[in-house]
């Protein structure tokens, strides 16, 4: 029944049960279910393998000079081929 309704969870099933007359807990249905396994999801590196043409990274940075003013630097670099795209 969990199989097949798989939206229900234990206390729809446990509701089923008590309408045909079956007595059971609801925790003793949860316990006895059937467990639906999932497929592992990607991970990170994976992610990043896959999609690495489509993405570019922005880096925004300061540099202090000797004089102490402040220089801000952009870096927009892909990740697909490693390359920067735009320095500033």
């Amino acid at each position: 029944m969990s199989l097949a309704n798989p939206l229900w969870g234990a206390p729809g099933i446990h509701g089923e049960l008590l309408k045909v007359g079956i007595e059971i807990g609801q925790t003793s249905v949860a316990k006895y279910m059937a467990r639906r396994r999932a497929p592992p999801s990607q991970g990170w590196r994976i992610f990043l393998r896959n999609h690495a043409d489509g993405i570019a990274a922005m880096y925004l940075f300061v540099v202090p000079t000797i004089s102490f003013r402040l220089l801000y630097g952009l870096l927009i670099m892909s990740h697909g081929r490693r390359q920067i795209l735009w320095f500033g």
